[in-house]
């Protein structure tokens, strides 16, 4: 799904229970949504719950979806993001832990992996919730500006403000030096 147009094509064919077009969504929109889940709720299991639940949401919604603002990818991260909020608002979790993420390759290759996953979880501790959504939005979800100040109902420039003040924070913490 290349082009806006497309996805409104195959948008208009969802709603109308095509089959064909619904797995077309899913393809398209899964390893997204579920990166996202899972970096939020450092569970393979609860990631795989939530973004199956954010599919059926999407299903149980599609016919009431209305080209608005950003459109569909922002719709459909809302989604994603009010599931997630709802997990940790049920399981009392405020925290965002360090985790650790199983990785492919030898055991020092994984450890490696581990440890700068680690890092960067633990400098994005460092961050307010909403500078946390915009980047996690931005950088593990893909979505545009517009789409991410869509999702968190902001405004454009509030998610610039956001992401880079974010970025600075992370930069400080992982004492990343810029040439500038």
């Amino acid at each position: 799904m290349k082009k806006n147009q497309e996805l409104r094509e195959i948008i208009k064919r969802a709603q109308e229970h095509d089959i064909e077009a619904l797995s077309a969504i899913y393809e398209h929109f899964f390893d997204r949504i579920y990166r996202y889940i899972l970096i939020r709720v450092r569970s393979k299991e609860t990631a795989e719950d939530i973004a199956g639940q954010t599919f059926l949401n999407m299903l149980e919604r599609l016919a009431g979806f209305k080209w608005r603002g950003a459109g569909f990818k922002s719709w459909l991260f809302r989604i994603a993001h009010n599931l997630v909020v709802d997990w940790f608002r049920e399981k009392k979790v405020t925290g965002f832990e360090a985790a650790t993420f199983r990785t492919v390759g030898s055991a020092e290759d994984s450890a490696l992996a581990n440890q700068t996953v680690n890092e960067v979880l633990s400098a994005l501790t460092s961050l307010n919730d909403n500078q946390r959504h915009v980047i996690l939005l931005r950088l593990i979800g893909g979505l545009s500006c517009r789409e991410t100040a869509q999702t968190l109902a902001l405004s454009e420039a509030n998610v610039r403000t956001l992401q880079h003040r974010a970025l600075a924070i992370v930069r400080k913490e992982l004492k990343v030096t810029t040439n500038a």
